[in-house]
């Protein structure tokens, strides 16, 4: 598995190396990887991933069991974030660092990291699997997130509420539907999402690597917190949960996947929250990219272990 997962990573890293070229040589700047990640990726290319996975055949997995996956990637978010509460507090970390730390060790980024790399090593049980973390990252990007980071506490809650209602949340809602009913799609309709997902993985690591263009990769490595960010975020976290997840039972496939997506990179929207409402935003911009540039070695090797656990 963990040389599986390496080759896996090792791919995902020329697709990010080759955005990152495009990026550097201007073929691709900030604003046309904005409008990739947005209008085609999250709002096309996600939710036909999700549903064309949803009308695989990945086995005989109960709703029941669907739900108690749902719960368990809702409650290692939450108990990542608290974890890391005390050692902020060690640190010395201002309300703003600690708001962003704290966030950064419980928030992976399961959408432009974590479901592409599960659908590329586990195929379509990955991709299901990997999907059932989105209603659970909203929840928290809701509560933890967005709650958290705005300082304007009178904002509309509709408004906030309106904004979740995306595509590819939409999609998710659907699929745990059909997960429910054994409802699927079939015949032309199912080719037409199974070829727009195909682009799902490679879209993803372009837009990436497209944005690593235009950051201060340097400076990223200069800064001893951003390595304890990723230490936690990427290798120690997952690992508890790995830990955690051997006591239920369940298939050991199901176990791996959910550690893969708990041991992706910090998550985007830290980035745009932080940068948005003046929380620390230099951590926390530099600690998403901080986290994926270092994925090719911190995947591999917490996946190598988490084998062992489970």
């Amino acid at each position: 598995m963990a040389q599986t997962v390496l080759q896996q990573v090792l791919i995902l890293s020329a697709m990010m190396m080759l955005g990152f070229l495009l990026g550097k040589l201007g073929k691709v700047d900030r604003k046309g990887a904005d409008l990739l990640s947005m209008l085609l990726l999250l709002d096309v290319f996600f939710p036909c991933n999700v549903l064309a996975a949803a009308s695989g055949d990945f086995g005989d997995m109960p709703f029941s069991q669907v739900l108690k996956i749902i719960a368990a990637y809702l409650s290692m978010f939450i108990l990542f974030t608290y974890l890391a509460k005390p050692i902020a507090k060690l640190m010395g970390l201002n309300e703003d660092e600690t708001l962003v730390f704290t966030r950064s060790v419980g928030y992976p980024n399961n959408g432009f990291v974590g479901i592409p790399l599960c659908t590329a090593v586990f195929g379509t049980e990955g991709t299901v699997l990997g999907s059932l973390s989105v209603p659970c990252a909203t929840i928290y990007m809701f509560l933890f997130v967005m709650q958290s980071f705005r300082r304007d506490k009178e904002q509309d809650l509709g408004q906030q509420i309106k904004s979740l209602m995306t595509p590819l949340n939409i999609s998710t809602l659907a699929m745990l539907v059909m997960l429910a009913t054994g409802w699927k799609f079939s015949g032309a309709p199912l080719q037409f999402l199974s070829s727009m997902a195909n682009c799902v993985v490679p879209t993803s690591m372009l837009i990436i690597g497209c944005l690593l263009a235009g950051s201060p990769l340097i400076d990223v490595l200069k800064k001893p917190i951003l390595y304890l960010i990723t230490l936690l975020r990427c290798l120690v976290m997952p690992l508890i949960a790995a830990v955690i997840l051997r006591f239920t039972g369940w298939n050991r496939t199901v176990c791996l996947c959910i550690v893969m997506v708990l041991g992706c990179s910090v998550a985007t929207v830290i980035s745009i929250f932080g940068v948005r409402y003046d929380r620390s935003p230099e951590m926390a911009s530099k600690s998403v990219l901080q986290s994926n540039l270092l994925l090719p070695v911190t995947m591999p090797l917490m996946m190598f272990i988490a084998e062992r656990i489970l």
